[in-house]
């Protein structure tokens, strides 16, 4: 710690609502995703010894995580829960409940492998799986034509495959982004919404990165009919668990911004908490803070906060500060401004992978996946919950 960076006074203690993991069941994450029943079971046992009460487990990301019957969705070999027809998913819900572990499932609804999807994705991009194959990976629009049928199928399939978990979690990364080809989409949203034609902008680039205000309200709009769809239909399969919802936010070179209106989030999605995250603690902290804990917060938002927990992944390696600083000044943060929850994004890794990579952590000081969460666990041990 320099001169620059004094501990913060941290006041009470914070009360959370919950506490706990984020990781991923899916191809080329790291992660879950070599994870077998010994592994899972000593994360529980870790999570309960703990206090922590909590674990979202992502299901669907790039890739799948989870044997599905929908045609759009990649089944890649190999996948420990595909292999088992997803007996290993439902052990891991029925023994965290013993734990009294409530547990989530996520699926990011935007993005999917092109040659099972297909459609014309706005962006697509390279990834590698465990076996070393290529996969063409696509971003999709919000308001494409399919979009929203496709993300219905896949959290209905969910809640049906998975009636005992007891949250779910929706994110549509990168489906709000400018393109040229929405423009049309946008001046038929803004005529009937008495807002600015697209021309009358200026230039807005990316949201994420400037704040374009119209902009944002629009690809707010589309995504709130998105989960609207999505809520009604799991609702009609029965699920009464939580909902929930990634509200992006930008962290560039002179602009920090929300990707989302929080306030139409609030307003027209009552029963969504908002999930926020900030993985860069040693750019702009306190101004993130606001962005992701204050405001949602200010809004009436159940607010869940997504800081970096066993998570090698970043445009640079070694990272600017080593996990442990990046820990403990997310515990500072979290003390100060009290989300509802907290889930640690990475609870360990078997393998490499894209968001946590053995072989980083061994760069790091780690002989493995647990000793690392065993250090993020002693890191985080004044948090508690209800």
């Amino acid at each position: 710690m320099s001169a620059l960076d004094p501990p913060l006074s941290t006041g009470r203690d914070p009360v959370l609502g919950e506490h706990g993991f984020w990781d991923y069941t899916t191809p080329g994450a790291g992660g879950m995703e070599a994870f077998r029943r010994d592994d899972y079971l000593l994360l529980l046992d870790d999570m309960a010894q703990a206090g922590m009460n909590s674990l979202l487990v992502c299901v669907k990301w790039a890739t799948t995580g989870y044997r599905s019957g929908l045609p759009f969705l990649d089944q890649a070999p190999g996948n420990p829960v595909i292999e088992s027809d997803n007996a290993l998913l439902r052990l891991v819900i029925d023994e965290a409940a013993q734990r009294r572990i409530k547990v989530w499932l996520g699926a990011v609804v935007s993005i999917f492998v092109v040659e099972s999807c297909g459609g014309e994705p706005h962006e697509t991009y390279e990834m590698r799986d465990r076996a070393g194959s290529r996969l063409q990976v696509g971003v999709y629009d919000a308001d494409s034509p399919g979009f929203t049928e496709r993300a219905v199928r896949v959290c209905e399939e969910l809640v049906e495959l998975f009636p005992h978990a007891r949250g779910l979690e929706v994110e549509l990364e990168g489906s709000g982004r400018e393109s040229p080809h929405r423009i049309p989409r946008y001046n038929a949203w803004a005529e009937a919404a008495g807002r600015p034609p697209f021309e009358a902008l200026g230039h807005p680039l990316d949201p994420r990165a400037f704040d374009v205000p119209a902009w944002r309200d629009y690809t707010t709009a589309v995504r709130l009919r998105v989960l609207g769809a999505v809520e009604e239909a799991v609702r009609a399969k029965g699920f009464r668990g939580d909902l929930a919802t990634i509200a992006e936010t930008g962290n560039a070179d002179y602009s920090v911004c929300h990707e989302v209106n929080l306030a139409d989030l609030r307003g027209q999605r009552p029963d969504w908490a908002c999930v926020t995250y900030e993985y860069d603690k040693w750019r702009r902290r306190f101004a993130m803070m606001d962005l992701c804990l204050e405001q949602p917060k200010q809004h009436g938002l159940r607010v869940f906060y997504l800081p970096r927990g066993v998570m090698t992944w970043g445009s640079r390696w070694p990272l600017p500060i080593p996990l442990e600083e990046s820990w403990r000044r997310d515990v500072e943060d979290i003390r100060l401004s009290h989300p509802h929850g907290v889930w640690w994004f990475g609870c360990g890794t078997v393998s490499e992978g894209s968001h946590v990579a053995l072989s980083r952590l061994a760069q790091a000081g780690y002989a493995d996946g647990i000793e690392a969460r065993r250090a993020l666990l002693e890191a985080a041990a004044t948090l508690r919950v209800r």
